[in-house]
């Protein structure tokens, strides 16, 4: 990661990975299927997510963690994990 190019692509990622789950948590979807492909979604791109902020230096998980809008029990924990 000591390519500027590589970590900004990185935050540029996870960025977008939270906007995704944020948004999903956000979608009222009333079809059961639909609802199960969108927790599905999520779950994958939390888990990328994850896999991000644990290989990822602190100050970028850091910044990755804090963007999100709503930083779950899981999450929280992983920050204090950081530290």
């Amino acid at each position: 990661m000591n390519s500027p190019e590589l970590t900004d692509g990185i935050i540029a990622q996870g960025h977008a990975l939270v906007r995704a789950i944020d948004a999903i948590d956000t979608i009222e979807l009333g079809d059961p299927f639909a609802r199960a492909m969108a927790e599905l979604f999520q779950a994958a791109y939390e888990r990328r997510l994850m896999e991000i902020v644990e290989a990822a230096p602190v100050w970028v998980a850091e910044e990755l963690l804090s963007a999100s809008e709503h930083i779950d029990g899981r999450w929280m924990a992983l920050r204090v994990g950081m530290y």
